[in-house]
C-alpha cells in the first residue's frame, strides 16, 4: 500500500494552486509584461523530462517570442495569441549526450495548457560526430487541455537543429 505523495505530485499541486491564484509558479517562465494575471487569462506551455529504460530526454523551454531565458523551465505562462516557443532538448544515452534546439509556433488560448510531444534527437545524427551540422522540420503533436473539460490535439511543424 502506498503512503504519502511523491515529490512530482506535490510540485504539480503547488503549481496548480499558484496558477489558480494568478501567480506564476517558481521555476516557470512569465512570458508577458506587467503584473501577474489569473490562470483563466493565460495559456501555458509545459514540457517534461522523460526517463526511459536506456535514455533520458530533457526538454526545457528557453525562448518565447524571441526573448531568451537564461533560467530554462518546463512551464511558460503567456497571454493568448500567436507565440514562437524555443526548446533545448538534451538526450542522454549511456555516456553519450546530445543536444538539439527546436522552435515551433503555437496559437495559445486563455485557460489552456499545451503539452508538446517533442520529437527525439534524430537517429541518423546519433551516428555522426557531436559537432556535425543537421537541420530537420518534422511534425509534432501538441496535446491541449482547456478549462471546461475540453481537450484536443494539434499537429504542428517543429524545426530542430544541432545549434540554436
Amino acid at each position: 500500500m502506498r503512503q504519502g505523495i511523491t515529490r512530482r505530485e506535490l510540485l504539480a499541486a503547488v503549481a496548480l494552486l499558484a496558477f489558480a491564484a494568478g501567480c506564476t509558479p517558481v521555476g516557470a517562465i512569465k512570458a508577458y509584461p506587467g503584473p501577474d494575471r489569473s490562470g483563466d487569462e493565460l495559456g501555458v506551455v509545459e514540457t517534461d523530462l522523460r526517463n526511459e529504460t536506456f535514455s533520458v530526454t530533457d526538454n526545457e523551454i528557453t525562448m518565447i517570442d524571441g526573448t531568451h531565458y537564461e533560467k530554462r523551465a518546463y512551464s511558460a505562462y503567456m497571454l493568448p495569441g500567436s507565440h514562437s516557443v524555443g526548446l533545448r532538448g538534451t538526450l542522454r544515452v549511456s555516456r553519450q549526450v546530445r543536444v538539439q534546439y527546436c522552435v515551433f509556433d503555437l496559437n495559445v488560448d486563455a485557460g489552456c495548457t499545451y503539452r508538446p510531444a517533442v520529437p527525439g534527437y534524430p537517429r541518423d545524427a546519433l551516428d555522426q560526430p557531436a559537432d556535425a551540422e543537421w537541420r530537420l522540420t518534422r511534425p509534432m503533436t501538441v496535446l491541449a487541455e482547456c478549462s471546461g473539460n475540453m481537450s484536443y490535439a494539434l499537429q504542428l511543424p517543429i524545426d530542430c537543429s544541432e545549434r540554436p
